[in-house]
């Protein structure tokens, strides 16, 4: 008898504690709402960005990479990809305040996404003309994804170092009727960019 009624008063207790896990287990959890973006090197790894391992490469080498963008938003979204090229000196994008790059952009890609969806976008790309003038090398165009680009291009580095790739993830925001470089996730401000850093010390193979 006593048995049982230790057993009738565990079940009472035990019974509203269940009762409280199901109805939490029952709440779905906050949809985590963000945008990743990646660039990966030429084995899709996060390695082998260069030929050999080397930044420092001269006009006509070809470098691939795979550029990654991940829709965790709730839903399908229109994106782009602005890719600049800079050096060392000009402004990059601002991510604590989701400011892009002023430097306006000389190749892009836009694509629907749907949501839990990644594009994964090969990049083959190489410096087409450059010139060297004293101290200063100037990279006057590339050959991007099989066109050759020119627009937005001519950046001049001090003896070659420190060129840099920036590319930014836009979003389409119907309210505004344009692509934005920062959009709304979880209620704040988000932005996504990254940049690979090369040099450019030689023009030719000559002195």
């Amino acid at each position: 008898m006593r048995a049982w009624i230790l057993f009738l008063a565990v079940f009472l207790i035990a019974l509203p504690i269940f009762y409280g896990l199901n109805v939490l287990a029952s709440i779905p959890a906050p949809f985590d709402q963000y945008f990743a973006m990646y660039t990966l090197g030429s084995n899709g790894l996060a390695e082998n960005y260069f030929p050999g391992g080397k930044s420092d490469f001269l006009p006509g080498t070809g470098i691939l990479w795979y550029l990654g963008v991940y829709n965790h938003m709730d839903g399908v979204r229109l994106v782009r990809v602005e890719f600049k090229i800079l050096n060392v000196t000009m402004v990059g994008p601002n991510q604590l305040n989701a400011i892009p790059s002023q430097r306006d952009s000389f190749y892009d890609e836009t694509r629907f996404l749907l949501s839990n969806e990644t594009w994964v976008l090969p990049i083959a790309w190489s410096v087409s003309n450059a010139t060297k003038d004293a101290n200063m090398i100037t990279i006057h165009s590339l050959v991007f994804n099989n066109d050759v680009v020119a627009d937005n291009v001519d950046v001049s580095a001090l003896h070659g170092y420190n060129f840099r790739i920036v590319i930014e993830l836009w979003v389409y925001d119907e309210a505004l009727g344009a692509f934005s470089f920062q959009w709304i996730g979880n209620g704040k401000a988000q932005v996504a960019w990254n940049q690979l850093w090369f040099n450019m010390t030689r023009i030719s193979l000559l002195p």
